[in-house]
């Protein structure tokens, strides 16, 4: 049996399972609603049509704030989610949005290989993530590649390495980047084919990423009815890497904010 007293064995690090904090089941909550961990991720910048995101944004309030869609391959080492495994990896299909006051990014897409990430950023959250395997192979010049794989269907392969002399392309021009995530969260009718609850969710971490280190980068989505992301048909503008020593942390340091109930 994992002994919580032992940091070496515990099962979400430096984070602890706490009452009332609203996660099934109340006498043994699944996970704890903070964590942490580092970021190494490869972000890919691209144009997509706005028309084309305009329609999975459809059924929520957000306003496209760019073209831009960023597909951003994230190895997060030490996730205190997913200590047993050593690392958690996320695939973040992401868009800038604007929403009462807020200047803030949305994921279209998600893909998360750990259940208990994928669990509690939906919880929590509202993320869109779902279940993946992947690879994210970094070799010493710099260069990474990998591959974002469903239940055995490909989604993505990646590749990327770097170059002094290509572009940093962010999200949207400008000195302001978009900061923090929303998300609507939604809950299905237990009787009939309806949303029975939904709200929309806001979350900001701390981030310090170091200078972005561009570079080329190669991209093919893969069809799939299940997930078609492919269906966005991306132009790549360009990419780079980053890496972040910091990243959650939980209330004390997040700006965590429940912004509207949307249903009931």
């Amino acid at each position: 049996m994992t002994d919580v007293d032992d940091p070496k064995r515990r099962m979400f690090g430096a984070y602890q399972l706490k009452p009332n904090s609203g996660v099934n089941p109340p006498y043994a909550p699944a996970y704890p609603v903070e964590w942490g961990c580092t970021l190494r991720t490869v972000e890919i910048m691209t144009r997509v049509a706005p028309a084309k995101v305009k329609t999975l944004l459809s059924d929520t309030p957000f306003e496209i704030a760019s073209e831009r869609v960023a597909f951003r391959f994230m190895l997060s080492p030490g996730h205190t989610l997913a200590v047993h495994a050593g690392q958690m990896f996320d695939l973040m299909i992401t868009v800038p949005v604007r929403y009462k006051g807020l200047f803030t990014e949305t994921h279209i897409y998600m893909y998360c290989s750990d259940p208990m990430g994928i669990c509690a950023g939906r919880e929590v959250f509202g993320y869109t993530k779902k279940d993946t395997h992947y690879a994210f192979d970094e070799q010493p010049d710099g260069s990474i590649s990998g591959w974002v794989r469903r239940r055995g269907i490909p989604l993505a392969d990646f590749s990327f390495t770097p170059d002094a002399g290509a572009p940093v392309i962010r999200i949207v021009d400008g000195a302001e980047l978009p900061a923090g995530e929303i998300h609507v969260r939604r809950l299905p009718h237990p009787e009939r084919l309806e949303t029975a609850y939904a709200d929309i969710a806001y979350r900001r971490t701390p981030l310090k990423y170091s200078a972005p280190v561009p570079g080329r980068a190669s991209m093919k989505l893969h069809p799939s009815a299940y997930d078609p992301i492919a269906d966005l048909e991306p132009e790549i503008l360009g990419a780079h890497f980053m890496v972040s020593d910091v990243y959650g942390g939980g209330f004390e340091v997040e700006d965590r904010r429940l912004i509207e109930r949307l249903i009931p």
